[in-house]
C-alpha cells in the first residue's frame, strides 16, 4: 500500500488502508457505511430472504470487526483515522459529490 500511495494519486478500498497509510498526511480516508435495514434492504433485493441477509449482514460485520482486532489491534471503525463517514442512504451520486467536495475543501484550506 505505501508502495502504490507513493506513486501518486490512487484508490485503496479496504479496511486495512486506514491503518497502513495513517501517517501519511497526503492520504484521505472515507468510511463509508449504511443503516443495518438498509443493508438487509440491499441484500434482499439480490434474491436473498430476510433470514439470510440477516445472519450475512451479522457474519460481515462481525468479521470485520476480527479482522481489524487481530491484524491492527483496534476497534473497527477507529473514527480518528478517518477525513470523512459517510451513510451511503444519501445515494452513490451524493455520496461521490461529497466526496470529492470535501477532499477540495480541505486542499483549498491547507494552500491557503
Amino acid at each position: 500500500m505505501d508502495e502504490v500511495a507513493s506513486q501518486g494519486n490512487c484508490v485503496i478500498v479496504g479496511r486495512g488502508p486506514p491503518y497502513h497509510l495513517r501517517e501519511r498526511p497526503d492520504a484521505f480516508h472515507v468510511f463509508l457505511y449504511a443503516p443495518r435495514a438498509e443493508k438487509l434492504r440491499r441484500i434482499q433485493r439480490q434474491g436473498k430472504s430476510l433470514r439470510e441477509a440477516e445472519e450475512l449482514v451479522e457474519t460481515v460485520d462481525r468479521e470485520r470487526i476480527e479482522f481489524v482486532k487481530h491484524y491492527f489491534g483496534a476497534d473497527w471503525p477507529t473514527r480518528s483515522l478517518y477525513n470523512l463517514m459517510i451513510n451511503t442512504l444519501i445515494g452513490n451520486e451524493k455520496v461521490i459529490e461529497v466526496v470529492l467536495n470535501t477532499m477540495k475543501t480541505l486542499e483549498e484550506r491547507s494552500s491557503s
